[in-house]
C-alpha cells in the first residue's frame, strides 16, 4: 500500500512539473506577444535566458521523477517475482511434506481382509513405490510423509495393522501418485515384491491404474524437541 501510494504521489508531481512547463511555455509566448516591442534586445536576451534556465530545471527535475517512477516500478515487479519464487517453493515443501492435497494419475492397491498381510509386508509395498517414482501415497486416505508410522497392535486375538495409531480396516487400499505403468511394473515384475506375495505368502493384491487419484493432506508433524539449528559459522568451519 505505501508503494502504491509513493508510486501516485510521484506520478501526481510529474503531471504537476509538467503543467508548470506547459503554462510557463503559454505564458511566455503571451509575453513576448503583447511586450516584444517595448523591450530592447538586451532585455529579450535576458528574459529569454532566465526563461530558458527556469525551463531546464524544471526539465531536469522532471526527468529525476520519472526515473524515480521507473526505479519503484521495477522494484515492486521485482517484489512481485521474488514473491511468486517464494510461494513456488514454499508450494514444493508442502507437497513433499505432504502438507496439501494432490491430484494425478497413478494406481490403487488393493489387498482384502483374507489376506495374510503382516505390518512390514505394507511397509515393503510402500518403499516399492517410493522407489518406483511415486510422489505420493496415502493408505485408506491416510497419507503417507517421512513422518509416518506404520506398526500393529494386538487386540485379544486380533492383529491390526496401524498408520499412525490409527488401526486400518479391510479392504486396505494404496493409492500412489506417479507414472502409472512405472509403478505398477516396479511392483509386478518377475521375482519382484508382489511376485513373493503372491508365491510366498499367498497374499494378491489387486493392482488398477487410475487417470486420476485425489490424496488428501496429512496433518502438520508436531516437534516436541527438534528445533531450527542456528546457521553454521563458515570461519569456525575453515579452521
Amino acid at each position: 500500500m505505501l508503494k502504491a501510494r509513493s508510486r501516485h504521489a510521484s506520478f501526481a508531481v510529474v503531471l504537476i512539473l509538467l503543467g508548470l512547463l506547459l503554462t510557463l511555455q503559454f505564458r511566455t509566448q503571451r509575453l513576448m506577444t503583447s511586450s516584444l516591442e517595448a523591450l530592447s534586445t538586451e532585455e529579450l536576451v535576458t528574459m529569454w535566458k532566465k526563461l530558458d534556465v527556469k525551463r531546464t530545471q524544471l526539465q531536469t527535475e522532471v526527468n529525476s521523477l520519472l526515473e524515480q517512477l521507473q526505479a519503484l516500478e521495477n522494484k515492486s515487479s521485482s517484489g512481485l517475482d521474488a514473491q511468486k519464487a517464494l510461494q513456488k517453493e514454499l508450494d514444493r515443501l508442502q507437497l513433499a511434506y505432504g502438507l496439501i492435497p494432490v491430484k494425478g494419475p497413478g494406481i490403487t492397491v488393493t489387498i482384502t481382509g483374507d489376506a495374510p498381510l503382516l505390518y512390514y509386508d505394507l511397509v515393503d509395498l510402500v518403499n516399492e513405490l517410493w522407489a518406483s517414482g511415486a510422489e505420493a501415497i496415502a493408505i485408506n486416505d491416510q497419507r503417507v510423509t517421512a513422518a509416518t508410522i506404520i506398526n500393529d497392535i494386538t487386540e485379544g486375538n486380533n492383529i491390526y495393522i496401524t498408520v499412525n495409531g490409527n488401526k486400518l480396516l479391510y479392504p486396505i487400499v494404496i493409492k500412489a501418485i506417479g507414472d502409472p505403468h512405472t509403478l505398477e511394473k516396479g511392483l509386478t515384475f518377475t521375482g519382484g515384491l508382489v511376485d513373493n506375495l503372491n508365491t510366498l505368502y499367498n497374499i494378491f493384491p489387486d493392482i488398477k491404474k487410475a487417470e486420476s487419484l485425489s490424496l488428501p493432506a496429512a496433518p502438520p508433524p508436531t516437534w516436541r524437541y527438534a528445533r531450527p539449528a542456528p546457521p553454521a559459522n563458515k570461519e569456525s568451519e575453515k579452521g
